[in-house]
């Protein structure tokens, strides 16, 4: 991914925070068949004891691109934030010079790993209350046991497991770090005002205004 400089994010607890805001990610493999991508939710693990990271997920056995995450070394998942066309409008300067031009604002943080897939009921089953659990802190916190149990391992009979072991990350957060402070305040204000809260958020916090 190119990443200027300005908008280069390492901190890995940052990144952390994307992956389990924006859990929704695009699984990018490179097999016999050519180039696959598939849109799969997953959930971010740390083992204790290694330290080693992982994103897990499951997804049908019928999916074809198992046979190209069972044949790669490497895969690529991309997770994104919520992002926003940026008027010149926005800018205070557009009314000094007219020397703007729109932009798009956006995070997006590449990660590439080492896929595994695992047709486990045990392990499945667990991805699937982790899930769940992840999803549902702020709703009415169903869980997978409210389901009848039939019915679930009858589910689990079609969907097996992907863990992603992390192996290196690139992340970029562009959020108007290049703008004078005038222009970035007023792109925070113009997308708030234009219902774009989450990303007027962003724009205050990449550029410590909030």
């Amino acid at each position: 991914m190119y990443i200027p400089d300005i908008y280069l994010e390492q901190d890995w607890s940052l990144q952390e925070d994307l992956i389990k805001k924006y859990p929704l990610a695009t699984v990018v493999t490179n097999g016999k068949e050519g180039l696959i991508a598939n849109h799969i939710p997953f959930v971010l693990r740390t083992d204790s004891e290694s330290g080693k990271k992982y994103l897990h997920a499951h997804l049908a056995k019928v999916n074809h691109q198992i046979p190209s995450l069972k044949e790669s070394t490497e895969v690529l998942v991309i997770f994104q934030t919520d992002d926003s066309y940026i008027s010149p409008s926005y800018y205070p300067t557009k009314q000094e010079t007219h020397k703007v031009v729109p932009t798009w604002d956006f995070g997006a943080i590449h990660i590439y790993g080492k896929p595994r897939i695992i047709d486990d009921k045990t392990w499945v089953r667990s991805q699937l209350d982790a899930l769940t659990e992840q999803q549902e802190k702020e709703l009415t916190q169903w869980t997978v046991d409210e389901a009848p149990e039939r019915y679930v391992e009858l589910i689990q009979k079609s969907i097996c497991g992907l863990e992603i072991e992390i192996e290196r990350t690139e992340c970029k957060m562009k959020f108007e770090q290049k703008m004078k402070e005038q222009d970035i305040k007023g792109t925070i204000c113009g997308l708030a005002k234009d219902g774009k809260q989450k990303v007027s958020d962003f724009v205050a916090k990449c550029n410590h205004f909030a």
